[in-house]
């Protein structure tokens, strides 16, 4: 349905109001596109031009030098102490961390959330259904605060969320435990079950009729087959929902490997960029005053991209990945704005 009806739209009050609605969302459309164009001509601009109190629009002499952050740019092999610790590691050691975490998040917490969700919407029945679902979603009132600390426990001493591991009942040996904190398997495993995924997943199961599955029950087939042959072809729209917003989740998430990531060559890209911007501000390649001052190497470095254009790469490095992956579901994700379970 238009917003303007075909009957009429010759008329000049009608028109009038046309072209100003039209107006109006071609400013709102730039407003929201300036940044991300300022941030891309940030990144080819060369690092004295970024530093310069006048605001550049387009650099007078633009340079990739600041994109070598990505493939080949470190400073460990720096004389000056102030410069070594700008960027042990080239940034496509941290883009490769978030991929697998994303990645690795997405195919084993899909199945897990999936299969549960199924399981609650058309296994399940009487109260068994109303308290299993009570369990899985009452996860989302719990602030994520609040199981910070039994979550970094647990990645400690895998699978008990305790200072350190029980001991075995009858024996004065305490039981098995696995260290995962420090490895990607700390942020992978506590995302493995989604509870707002589930939610997802649930009311579109529900939508089901309940008559397919019966029809396809009497035919002999396996609760997993219909799963994966009827249930499954027709929850693709849902799936592409559940995985754009899961793999953002995992791509932006900030704190949780903040705490739980130690070693520089493991943490992924959000850390990284937070961490980076901070070294460079306190290196004093952000400020002209601070750069003015600074040692040759310091300059070199402030000339390679260590300044607002590398942070501007850094950046839009951030963003591309969820961008693609929006491509990638962008079909499905336009047919889950209409699914029951997202009203």
């Amino acid at each position: 349905m238009s917003l303007f009806p075909k009957v009429g739209r010759n008329q000049p009050r009608m028109r009038a109001a046309w072209w100003m609605l039209v107006i109006f969302l071609c400013i709102g459309v730039a407003l929201h596109l300036f940044p991300f164009f300022y941030m891309i001509a940030l990144s080819v601009t060369p690092a004295h031009e970024t530093l310069s109190p006048t605001p550049v629009i387009w650099p007078k002499e633009p340079t990739l030098a600041a994109w070598r952050l990505v493939f080949e740019l470190t400073t460990r092999s720096s004389m000056d102490s102030a410069v070594r610790d700008l960027m042990s590691y080239p940034f496509y050691v941290y883009l490769g961390n978030s991929l697998f975490m994303a990645l690795m998040t997405l195919l084993i917490s899909l199945p897990v959330t999936s299969l549960a969700a199924y399981a609650n919407s058309k296994l399940q029945r009487g109260p068994m259904a109303r308290w299993s679902f009570l369990f899985f979603i009452g996860t989302l009132m719990v602030p994520g605060v609040v199981t910070l600390i039994p979550s970094f426990l647990m990645t400690r001493n895998f699978p008990f969320p305790l200072p350190s591991a029980p001991l075995i009942p009858g024996t004065d040996d305490p039981f098995p435990i696995l260290r995962i904190w420090d490895t990607p398997w700390a942020v992978i495993i506590p995302g493995v079950f989604n509870a707002f995924n589930f939610l997802l997943f649930k009311g579109f199961f529900d939508t089901i009729p309940d008559s397919i599955i019966q029809a396809a029950r009497v035919d002999g087939g396996s609760e997993f087959n219909i799963f994966r042959r009827i249930v499954f072809p027709m929850s693709i729209p849902v799936y592409a929902v559940a995985a754009w917003l899961q793999f953002g989740a995992v791509w932006d998430n900030y704190l949780w490997p903040l705490v739980v990531f130690q070693s520089p060559d493991k943490i992924p890209t959000s850390v990284a960029i937070s961490n980076l911007m901070n070294r460079f501000v306190q290196a004093g390649s952000t400020s002209a005053q601070q750069a003015a001052a600074q040692t040759a190497s310091m300059r070199e470095i402030l000339e390679a991209g260590l300044s607002w254009n590398g942070l501007m790469v850094l950046g839009l490095l951030q963003t591309i990945p969820i961008f693609i992956m929006f491509i990638i579901c962008r079909e499905y994700l336009m047919r889950g704005i209409r699914l029951r379970g997202l009203k």
